[in-house]
């Protein structure tokens, strides 16, 4: 999925993915400790960003391209209006700035979700999104949190530890590679120099 939805296909090859890892976490909210969350919208009208902000969304008829991209491994269930990620269903496309509505998590213009244990969620970073207070008292938050991107664009810090990356196999540290287009695909004599004509040949 995020070779065919964040990654450059020039870029791409079998030794390599055509995409970067940005950061990985583990997000734990409970009840029990009082570390329950809180809500605080961000993000939207990705469309009409510029790539280099990493909040960017792409389309044209039929493909559709993401910039920064959120997929939320959750290991607990999710019950719906219980503290799962909230967004705003179309918000990555808008032309217009959010209503006042967006500061209340009630609102309707808010949608979520639930889930069982295992579930997979993935988003566009530019989409209006935000955590919510978590409020189940049958069972506690647990997600790992991966953002991926282009790469030829950073947001974040984050780097893995020198010895895991050293432990990974060849093509999963392409995902932690420079960041650059030029001359940065896996494989083959690695060039790239921006799609022309007679490169899009080979």
């Amino acid at each position: 999925f995020m070779n065919e939805f964040v990654a450059h296909p020039h870029l791409a090859s079998p030794d390599g993915y055509g995409f970067r890892m940005e950061a990985s976490g583990i997000r734990f909210r409970s009840t029990r400790t009082g570390e329950v969350g809180g809500f605080r919208p961000h993000n939207g009208n990705g469309l009409f960003r510029f790539a280099i902000d990493s909040h960017h969304y792409q389309c044209i008829p039929g493909k559709a391209y993401s910039g920064l991209t959120r997929v939320v491994w959750e290991l607990a269930p999710v019950q719906k209006g219980k503290g799962g990620t909230l967004v705003v269903s179309g918000s990555h496309k808008a032309a217009y700035a959010a209503p006042e509505s967006i500061h209340d998590p009630n609102s309707p213009i808010w949608d979520t979700y639930e889930c069982p244990a295992g579930s997979l969620i993935f988003f566009t970073e530019a989409i209006t999104h935000s955590a919510t207070p978590w409020t189940d008292e049958t069972t506690d938050r647990v997600g790992i949190f991966n953002l991926y991107n282009t790469i030829g664009a950073k947001w974040s810090n984050w780097h893995p530890h020198p010895d895991l990356l050293a432990s990974m196999p060849p093509k999963r540290q392409s995902l932690f590679r420079d960041v650059r287009c030029a001359a940065n695909r896996i494989g083959g004599n690695g060039r790239y120099h921006g799609a022309n004509l007679s490169e899009m040949k080979k």
